[in-house]
């Protein structure tokens, strides 16, 4: 009974929002206050020519885990940025599916990254200079 539910509410609950990712090359993850960042690092590096895009799961139970297997089959490579230890990165590299690799860049104890550390990061994951 219980998996019945918990099958339901997969179906029909997972709320997410997509930023830029029609086209993608490249997608972040992020979810909170990291996603507003890497709206900014995405506008960043479509100005510099890189395709880049973000998922932003609005649920993290139940989580997009179909959509971000859509969008790994688009993509080089995914970076989950978080603002913890790294809770969402493995849900993010089940959902990829081993499709493309999977980075985070996290910080803890109220350490905000800029959009620009972001785009530094991404860069030093994917080797673009």
């Amino acid at each position: 009974k219980l998996h019945a539910k918990y099958s339901e509410i997969q179906e029909k609950e997972v709320k997410f929002t997509e930023y830029m990712t029609e086209d993608a090359e490249y997608l972040f993850t992020a979810f909170g206050c990291s996603s507003r960042i890497c709206e900014a690092a995405v506008d960043m590096l479509r100005a510099e020519g890189i395709k880049a895009g973000l998922l932003r799961p609005v649920t993290l139970f139940p989580f997009p885990y179909k959509e971000i297997s859509r969008l790994a089959s688009q993509v080089k490579s995914i970076m989950s940025i978080e603002l913890n230890f790294g809770q969402m990165v493995e849900d993010v590299r089940l959902g990829a599916e081993n499709k493309c690799p999977v980075g985070f860049y996290g910080r803890q104890g109220g350490n905000i990254y800029t959009p620009e550390e972001v785009a530094e990061e991404f860069r030093k994951f994917n080797n673009i200079k």
